[in-house]
């Protein structure tokens, strides 16, 4: 039971350890103004509309792409850019929640925002039923109340509550990556914010009910120029590229982009009130547990299913091979040999977004399947390579004493196979755990995923990481455990003599 406790916990609480005492940092460059940004690193949202407006005020600055909110925050506070330029409410969220943090004053442009639809005939009506909803809430005062609640309010006044909608006009089915706190963004395991509530109204009016799904960005745009969402409800930046694949309603709102700097300002707390501060924050506030709890439910779901149909599937496939018919062993090794030279996530999203493109199929077994048929591949390998290892003599031998060939191979060679190369297939059920972490391209919220929201929320890169680092280790562990305690039953020196001579002509 001790070395058990060790193999699961001794390696992450020593990988946590190590990354705690390591650190670096970049030099520290104080921006007081936006001419102190003419040569700067700044980042932004790639070739987003506030990057544009940077662009325009400073072409010599160098430019970072980075993905997400987070990742702009952590790389400021690390000193790896100067600046980053954003939409000025989002800037005053990260102020309230941020001490050292700052926005420079002063506009560098306008940049309108609103929901994103399909370009069909479907996509049109509902952005011009979007666009009279807009015009209504606008002249009753509606948006407005709106707007001072979510984008102007204190975050204890932002409450929200899905309405009793009758659905007789059919569901909506919303995408947004909930990372745009506070037009949309997770408290807990409910997406709130200002373009949510606004979507509810529009709902209420015009006879709709809705379902939000929380895709990456980049996801959400497919899925909404591919009618597989209805809306896209991200505060999206209305752009000319964008206009040319799907259809945008009337600004919800015109942000303001400003330019997001460091102030290094000294902490009271010591090392350890810090940290304590910041698991707290990341781990226990809004229940943040139960979502790192569900994404790890995800992971384990794909995880096991994967290897349970691969296995069969690769199993299978290997013994329609050893059929030797040509016809049907060319059409495997076109397949397999072709499927080898394609990366996971190029197949993820291929199914996904082709194969699937026209089927309502849940995101999680799309990644079942693809995990299935990578692993099968894996283990058909395996199977084949290990078979050519053993000498044929062996079964010839098998066959001379009454076995059939598939017997044969199931009794003598197949128990081989597992002595000679359960490691390799031990690694490869590890590599099928690990690659799980790229479902969230495809709106699965799996662990991965789970800490992309986390830390969008929390605006703390690290913590998140981290946690799901050990839990992934954890979870390895765990793996490697349970085949080994599988490969030991599968050996064959510890098989009984009465099992072995099962089928023996004496």
């Amino acid at each position: 039971m001790k070395s058990l406790i060790c193999k699961i916990f001794l390696l992450p609480l020593l990988f946590l350890t190590a990354i705690f005492l390591s650190g670096c940092g970049n030099d520290f460059k104080q921006i007081n103004s936006l001419d102190d940004l003419k040569s700067a690193r700044i980042g932004a949202w790639p070739e987003c509309a506030y990057e544009l407006r940077a662009r325009d005020r400073f072409p010599d600055a160098k430019y970072i792409g980075l993905d997400y909110l987070s990742d702009l925050v952590e790389n400021l506070k690390q000193h790896k850019i100067d600046a980053f330029v954003i939409g000025k409410t989002y800037a005053e969220n990260l102020r309230h929640n941020m001490p050292n943090v700052k926005y420079l004053p002063e506009s560098l442009g306008d940049v309108p925002l609103s929901y994103i639809f399909p370009k069909n005939e479907r996509g049109q009506k509902l952005r011009d039923q979007m666009n009279e909803f807009l015009a209504t809430v606008e002249a009753n005062g509606e948006l407005d109340a709106l707007r001072k609640k979510w984008l102007f309010g204190d975050e204890s006044g932002q409450t929200f509550t899905k309405s009793n909608l009758s659905g007789e006009n059919g569901t909506l089915k919303i995408g947004t990556d909930a990372q745009s706190p506070p037009f949309a963004y997770l408290r807990g395991n409910e997406v709130v914010g200002y373009e949510v509530e606004l979507i509810d109204k529009f709902c209420a009016a015009y006879g709709y009910d809705y379902e939000i799904k929380v895709d990456s960005f980049e996801t959400m745009l497919i899925d909404v120029s591919s009618g597989k969402l209805d809306i896209g409800a991200d505060a999206i930046e209305i752009l000319p590229e964008r206009q040319q694949s799907m259809n945008f309603a009337n600004p919800t709102y015109v942000e303001q982009t400003v330019a997001v700097v460091s102030v290094d300002a000294a902490s009271d707390e010591n090392f350890f009130a810090a940290w304590k501060t910041r698991l707290k924050v990341s781990f226990v506030d809004e229940d943040r547990w139960k979502m790192i709890l569900d994404g790890t439910a995800i992971t384990l779901t794909i995880t096991i299913a994967s290897i349970i149909f691969g296995t069969l599937l690769g199993f299978g496939v290997y013994m329609l091979y050893r059929e030797e018919n040509k016809f049907v062993n060319k059409i495997i090794d076109g397949i397999y040999r072709t499927l080898q030279g394609v990366p996971t996530m190029v197949m993820l999203l291929f199914f996904y977004y082709t194969i699937f493109s026209n089927v309502d199929v849940p995101p999680i077994l799309t990644a079942v399947v693809v995990f299935s048929i990578v692993l099968s591949i894996s283990l058909f390998y395996l199977l084949k390579n290990g078979e050519d290892a053993i000498p044929r003599g062996q079964t010839e031998a098998a066959l001379s004493l009454g076995f059939s060939e598939r017997r044969a191979f199931m009794k003598f060679i197949l128990p081989q196979i597992v002595r000679n190369l359960f490691q390799s297939y031990q690694v490869a059920l590890n590599v099928t755990l690990l690659e799980t972490a790229i479902v969230g391209y495809i709106a699965v919220q799996d662990l991965t995923r789970t800490a992309d929201l986390i830390r969008a929320r929390t605006y703390d890169a690290f913590v998140p990481i981290i946690i799901i680092a050990v839990i992934y280790l954890i979870l390895s562990r765990l793996l490697l455990f349970v085949t080994d305690r599988i490969a030991e039953k599968l050996n064959p020196k510890n098989r009984k003599r009465e099992k072995i001579l099962d089928g023996v002509k004496l």
